[in-house]
């Protein structure tokens, strides 16, 4: 069980690790950008990204399900429970949020208030997945 939880907490941490790198970094960087180029980058983005994004959440959201169902009647479960609520916000967060305004972004080329938005809404993600890596250590630590 504990090699569940930490092999959730490696993946979550490394999610956690890059939507920083995103947020401080890559997200504010769109607007030194060309402008000519933006739709060509924001493509190269999508793309690119998702290579290292969707594998992730993917495990890391597989292995939310099966520590929830596992811990289910255990010591512990609360904090698992809280640990996947925040998963399903960060989910939410990037289908309903960050998504349609990459797509804005690839469909109308460079927009400040656009780029704006996705700094400032993405704090969302990177706020959540560093609670969340913190939860897990937690449960780590309570074990």
């Amino acid at each position: 069980m504990k090699q569940l939880i930490v092999a959730q907490l490696v993946v979550t941490a490394a999610l956690t690790g890059l939507i920083w790198i995103v947020q401080l970094v890559h997200y504010p960087g769109f607007r030194y950008v060309d402008h000519s180029q933006f739709s060509n980058f924001q493509q190269h983005h999508m793309r690119s990204i998702s290579y290292v994004v969707v594998p992730l959440m993917l495990i890391e959201i597989g292995l939310a399900l099966w520590l929830q169902v596992d811990f289910w009647k255990r010591d512990g479960m609360y904090f698992i429970l809280a640990a996947n609520v925040l998963l399903a916000i960060i989910w939410m967060a990037t289908f309903f949020v960050s998504t349609p305004i990459h797509s804005q972004l690839l469909t109308h080329g460079y927009n400040e208030k656009l780029i704006t938005k996705l700094v400032d809404t993405n704090w969302i993600r990177t706020i959540l997945w560093s609670i969340r890596t913190g939860l897990l250590v937690i449960i780590i630590l309570k074990m």
